[in-house]
């Protein structure tokens, strides 16, 4: 059986009501995307699919965790990610996309695949910002010897020259 099968809302003989549906989506998922900046995780998805004549309401709620490189020391780090998204599917002529939280499929349709939209929210929901924890006495969980050459870079204070070319050319501009 194709593993995106499951993805795939047979909604076409579905009353009009509210429908649930479950899915984990996990490294399996994501290595079949090739830019995906997940490669390691588990996330749980609950989808609640309302269904009217013309118009299909999908309101996904997320709740899980990735493994993301830390912005500080590139060491693995665990981030947990919730978060909910929505998006409106309407029958029209053909298949586009309104904007990123309107969709329109041809009349006659009778399935709708919500990988891509699994994949898309799923990265939004990252972190901005992607760093191991502080402890009790806030210091960084970080590789300690990364965050040594860290500290040793930063305090020698001397500025790197490529900056003063920079400000130089900046400097210049404003005149």
């Amino acid at each position: 059986m194709d593993y995106f099968k499951q993805f795939v809302i047979q909604f076409g003989g579905l009353k009009a009501d509210q429908h649930h549906f479950d899915f984990e989506i996990d490294d399996k998922f994501f290595e079949n995307f090739e830019y995906s900046e997940i490669k390691n995780g588990t996330i749980s998805v609950h989808l609640e699919l309302v269904k009217e004549e013309k118009v299909l309401a999908f309101h996904f709620s997320f709740d899980g965790k990735v493994i993301l490189p830390c912005d500080r020391c590139f060491e693995p780090v665990d981030l947990k990610i919730s978060g909910t998204e929505h998006l409106i599917v309407k029958f029209g002529d053909g298949y586009y996309e309104e904007n990123e939280e309107l969709q329109i499929i041809p009349e006659g349709v009778t399935h709708f695949d919500i990988s891509p939209f699994l994949y898309e929210y799923s990265h939004l929901l990252l972190p901005v910002r992607r760093v191991h924890p502080e402890d009790e006495n806030e210091n960084s969980l970080c590789d300690p010897e990364i965050i040594k050459m860290l500290e040793q870079t930063s305090a020698t204070g001397e500025p790197d020259p490529r900056w003063e070319v920079l400000n130089k050319l900046k400097n210049n501009h404003k005149s």
